[in-house]
């Protein structure tokens, strides 16, 4: 009988469950079944299912008819012998450690069930689950919930192994026909458990799914989903107060509100009206329940949320989540009291008030050794509120004695430092909330064997907090001859842990499989093993100790510590990405009741076995190590040249091709960057100029951001390893080579504003004394240009830059630049955004021609001449027509009529759009019909010669059709920072396999949107969003695939054809709302999915024939004026 069951239920699962069951067949604990249930899929996982039966006996396939996720448990529970279970739903993963871990755990501690960390993954990488982060941020063994009121976020069972005495003997089982099934099971586990261990480490792997088919849980806008939670919720609720658990229903209560039903907050701008009115009718319902002292216990952010949904402002509700996601969120005092800075009117103060919310929040980022001193920098802070004056914030700091309880007081100074979100070395948005602790070891219990704990005391405006230090630094030093000093974490806190030395390596050796170790004993040893602990957990490995007279020798089986099969993944993909990770092994010696770590100070050896590598060598804390990881490559040489280009050296094993390019990942936005590298058989070169990068946007300085560095070989990647920092500044700019906290190594860049340009208090200081100053005085005969908030040099404000330089203006060319990313001509001055010269030249520039709103601080002045051109024709509601402004949110109004107070002149692309353009921002000033300048081009002479270069630039092989994507950007596609996402439906590999070798598509991005990089290789798929002017990839492409973006109105010019993959129909016509019919003025077929996308492009002459009535009218209407001379009309309007 196995000991572990695991079930898996398969329903339209087949692009993920070979990965799945991949997972399982490589745990590194081999005594399993795995029961996978057939629930009736229309997809052929179930043939993909019985392959792995097929070639491995612990696997065997149930069928059923189709019942959903909870019947097909119930099944599977009914065919599973084991005495452990665990769930696996069929599109996620297990970590290869998972089920070893736990079922170590749970057989040291005899708890009823084991529950541990939950990461994320999909194509942008592996990521911590947000709703996981605090509940597994700690171990605790045999808690029970009723202790701690934390497990009441824990509501997956898939997260779990499970004792099977325990789960029959409370009679457990899957509600059917319902969602979120797991909320009842977990929370009715939880209290009926007479002990549960909680793991930190991840031990399960959760898709989030990307392209058009979302599962059921991501697309939360649904009234089923909305329904089945507060079902969830209620039932559980029901449980507490039955079952004798009534004490802790208004705790439950509050983490409902707080997390379990908070979810569908985030989904009122893209739910239709059903759902909106469902989701406000339970809130009512389950508030009235709760009762008042519920809502007033939960976070400030969720009680203003609940009080608008509760009032029936859903519009206002929905703003204030997006505005707290934006990190912008901030407290204001009001009287003795501090309340959320909440951007909606009419708010009482009980819902706005700060109880609880101004926790501390914390950043390690820097430990090193000075003069024999540990020196320690971070930020500390509270939640909402920033110390933006010395005065503000002062923090002390005491070392405590574990066991004893000893204090040290230890020296605090405070520093400026950047908020806690941002790079370590960022100079952005710095207060002084930064510190520096310094600790001397001489007071650290005169070298005896010791831990230390820093606890902290910030005192914040008057308010006082607690809190011990946490975070992940590691360093040792020798403080006395034979004592070294650690800094480790432990269990989540920084500690400082004196350690004699008792144990040295002297040498290292691999021969035949078999790592050989040799070292000397400061103290004696009677009856010593050599033990291996694995740092997700799970079993000690253990080896004889040999040797005497301070001598000791003892070799480790390479076979013990290497997986038994890889799993067969696709190289490079999300999945092998995931579970693909490095196992690291403490290696110490027991003796007796004593257990001892080995002292380390030689070079780590490397190598390479059964496609792994095998790292022996010091931890950073000076301890011997065995890391058995994918193979890697290691940095041997860092430095900076004069000119700034950062040169790399080093070392890689175990690959099966040379590595082809090194690369550059930013790690807060989806984007990559390839740089060439040099191999000589397992050396490497390369070299990295980051204040000079080629991209498709032109030869500019590498975006700021951190970047995580690895080469690109044809079967995977390899990281690259790194110690110690390597730095080189410029004037405005900094760049920072180091490790981060795995060892690996990361490429920092600063933005490009000045030390006194950044942050608030200097960008008020320019906004109020500086630019008041310039406006008084004259104006200078020059031209501000912005196209995209200083993104691009493009679009209708490059036409007429183009128009006026023909013509031989005498006038200076001004253009605005967002972090040094926009190449221009010789001719034309960069301006930086919130630079110096961006103020003054809104102050002193005779025109401004915008196609984006302009700064809030702008005021126009007499003699200035404004010109919107905007950016094509409004296919989508604008103005007061659209969004907040239409519903009513007086910010939204405000910000528009002071916007359009600020233009002189508005461009129309038709005739078409004047009456809608000047009812839709109430305009009194001049509307210039004259076309649409970005479109000149698409009507120029030398369009065709312009097509060539273009395709040639961005890499289309001849003879290719090109097809062009370049959907609209959507408001309610946000990131935790509130940045507009790329949600890419499109499924691109289905494109590949059914489109073949003879096209390529061209993905373009809304340059609102802040991620997205392929990374196919074969040429199918290109990403062209760095390319500076959309309308000459409209020259490039044969056929555009859009949705409701302009680019329709645009790219009809060329009278190719267009395709409407218009996904979201519906929900973007409650939204947002549309000027035309779609339905029956589209100059294309409207598509709903991918393969409906395919067959268009595959029947292009069929759509030709079909729509080509409709694309003459929709050309006659929106496209008029488009004959090429729009901008010289608009230079004649305004410049003459």
């Amino acid at each position: 009988m196995p000991l572990i069951s695991v079930i898996v239920p398969i329903y339209n699962v087949e692009r993920y469950l070979d990965a799945c069951l991949e997972s399982l067949a490589c745990q590194t604990w081999q005594d399993i079944e795995v029961v996978m249930v057939d629930d009736g899929s229309p997809d052929a996982g179930a043939a993909i299912a019985e392959r792995h039966a097929a070639r491995d006996p612990r696997f065997v396939l149930v069928r059923r008819p189709n019942g959903g996720l909870g019947a097909a448990r119930n099944t599977g529970l009914r065919r599973a012998r084991g005495e452990f279970l665990a769930f696996l739903d069929g599109d996620d993963m297990l970590p290869l450690h998972a089920l070893e871990t736990m079922v170590t755990t749970l057989m040291e501690t005899g708890s009823d069930f084991v529950a541990g960390n939950v990461h994320r993954f999909s194509g942008r990488g592996v990521r911590q689950s947000p709703m996981h982060r605090e509940v597994f941020a700690r171990a605790r063994r045999r808690t029970r919930i009723a202790d701690d009121d934390l497990l009441m976020r824990d509501r997956l069972v898939t997260n779990k192994l499970w004792r099977r005495s325990f789960w029959d003997g409370h009679g457990f089982g899957f509600p059917e026909g319902v969602l979120y099934e797991d909320i009842v099971v977990a929370l009715r586990a939880h209290f009926l458990a007479e002990a549960v261990d909680v793991l930190p480490v991840p031990v399960y792997l959760w898709r989030e799914r990307e392209g058009e088919q979302l599962s059921i849980t991501q697309d939360r806008a649904q009234v089923k989903g909305v329904e089945d939670r507060f079902t969830a919720v209620r039932t559980v609720r029901a449980f507490l107060t039955e079952e004798g658990f009534a004490e802790h229903v208004p705790v439950w209560d509050r983490t409902a509100l707080d997390h379990d039903l908070s979810v569908f907050l985030t989904a009122l701008r893209r739910g239709d009206e059903a759902f909106r009115r469902r989701f406000a009718e339970l809130t009512a319902a389950y508030l009235d329940e709760a009762g008042p002292g519920v809502p007033a216990a939960v976070s400030a952010a969720r009680r203003v949320a609940w009080h608008l949904v509760r009032q029936g402002r859903l519009d206002d509700a929905a703003e204030a989540v997006a505005w707290e996601r934006t990190a912008e969120a901030q407290a204001v005092r009001r009287g003795a009291r501090y309340h959320l800075d909440a951007p909606v009117p009419d708010l009482p103060a009980a819902a706005t008030r700060l109880r609880g919310d101004l926790t501390l929040l914390q950043r390690l980022d820097e430990v090193r050794w000075e003069d024999g001193r540990l020196v320690v920098e971070g930020r500390v802070t509270l939640r909402y509120l920033r110390p933006t004056q010395r005065v503000h914030q002062q923090v002390f700091a005491t070392l405590v004695q574990s066991g004893t309880g000893r204090q040290v007081r230890v020296p605090v100074t405070a520093i400026q430092a950047g908020s806690i979100g941002s790079p370590r070395h960022s100079r952005k948005r710095r207060d002084w909330g930064g510190f520096r602790l310094v600790v001397d070891p001489a007071k650290l219990d005169g070298g005896r064997a010791s831990t230390w704990h820093v606890e902290l005391m910030v005192l914040h405006r008057g308010m006082v907090r607690r809190e011990r230090l946490r975070g992940n630094a590691c360093g040792a030093h020798e403080a006395w001859p034979g004592v070294r000093v650690v800094a480790e974490q432990d269990d989540g806190d920084f500690a400082l842990r004196v350690e004699p030395e008792r144990l040295r390596l002297t040498g290292r050796s691999v021969e035949a499989g078999r790592i050989r170790l040799t070292g000397t004993a400061l103290t004696g040893l009677t009856a010593p093993a050599l033990e291996l602990v694995p740092g997700p957990g799970g079993s000690t490995l253990s080896y004889p100790v040999h040797g005497g007279d301070g001598a000791f020798h003892a070799e480790i089986d390479l076979a013990d510590v290497l997986p038994r099969r890889v799993p067969r993944l696709t190289p490079g993909g999300p999945e092998a990405a995931a579970l693909d990770t490095r196992t690291e092994w403490r290696i110490r010696l027991v003796d007796g009741g004593r257990v001892m770590p080995i002292a380390d100070d030689l070079v780590p050896s490397r190598h390479a076995e059964g496609g792994r590598e095998i790292i022996a060598g010091p931890s950073p804390a000076g301890e011997l190590t065995l890391r058995v990881q994918p193979p890697a490559a290691v940095v041997e040489r860092a430095e900076w040249s004069a000119d700034g280009r950062l040169l790399l050296a080093g070392g890689f094993t175990g690959t099966g091709g040379a590595p082809v390019h090194l690369v550059a990942s930013c790690a807060d936005r989806h984007d990559e960057r390839l740089f060439p590298v040099h191999c000589d058989g397992a050396r490497f070169e390369a070299e990295i100029a980051p204040g000079a990068v080629h991209s498709l946007a032109g030869t500019l300085p590498l975006p700021s951001g951190r970047y995580r560095l690895a080469l690109r070989a044809p079967d995977r990647e390899l990281p690259l390893e790194a110690c110690g920092a390597v730095q080189h500044r410029t004037p405005v700019r900094t760049f920072v080579l180091e490790a981060d906290e795995a060892g690996n190594a990361l490429l920092t860049v600063d933005g490009d504003l000045t030390e006194e340009e950044r942050g608030a208090a200097n960008q008020r200081e320019l906004r109020t004394t500086h630019y008041a100053g310039w406006r008084r005085e004259p104006l200078r005969q020059a031209v501000l240009f912005d196209s995209f908030s200083g993104r691009q040099f493009s679009g209708s404000p490059r036409a007429v830059y183009e128009e006026l330089r023909r013509r031989g203006a005498e006038l200076e060319f001004l253009w605005v630049v967002r972090d040094g990313q926009v190449e221009l001509p010789s001719d034309v001055a960069p301006v930086r955004l919130q630079g110096r010269e961006h103020y003054e030249a809104l102050a002193r520039c005779r025109y401004v021609v915008t196609d984006t709103d302009l700064p809030m601080w702008f005021e126009h002045r007499e003699g200035q001449a404004v010109l919107q051109t905007r950016r094509g024709s409004p296919l989508r509601r604008v103005g007061f027509d659209t969004g907040g402004a239409r519903r009513g949110l007086p910010e939204a109004h405000e910000e528009l009529i002071r916007q359009t107070a600020t233009w002189d002149y508005l461009i129309s692309p038709s005739p078409w759009c004047t009456p809608i353009l000047k009812e839709a921002f109430a305009f009194g000033g001049a509307l210039l019909e004259t076309g649409s300048p970005r479109n000149d081009v698409l009507a120029g002479p030398d369009r065709w010669e312009r097509a060539a270069r273009v395709r040639e630039r961005i890499g289309v092989l001849p003879g290719r059709k090109t097809v062009l994507y370049a959907p609209a950007a959507r408001r309610e596609a946000v990131d935790g920072r509130g940045r507009r996402r790329f949600d890419l439906r499109l499924d691109l590999d289905r494109m590949r396999e059914r489109l073949g070798p003879d096209h390529t598509v061209l993905v373009r991005r809304h340059p609102d949107v802040v991620d997205m990089a392929l990374r196919t290789g074969d040429g199918f798929a290109v990403d062209v969003s760095a390319y500076p002017d959309a309308a000459e990839l409209y020259l490039a492409a044969d056929v555009l695939v859009t949705d409701y973006s302009s680019a329709m109105a645009d790219f009809a010019v060329t009278g190719r054809p267009i395709l409407l993959y218009a996904y979201d129909l519906e929900q973007q016509r409650e939204e947002r709302g549309f000027y035309l019919d779609l339905e029956t003025e589209a100059p294309g077929p409207l598509l709903r999915s991918t393969e409906e996308v395919v067959a268009a492009l595959r029947g292009l002459g069929e759509v030709a024939a079909e729509y080509g009535p409709r694309y003459a009218d929709f050309t006659a209407r929106y496209c008029a004026l488009d004959d090429g001379g729009a901008a010289a009309r608009v230079v004649d309007a305004l410049f003459t």
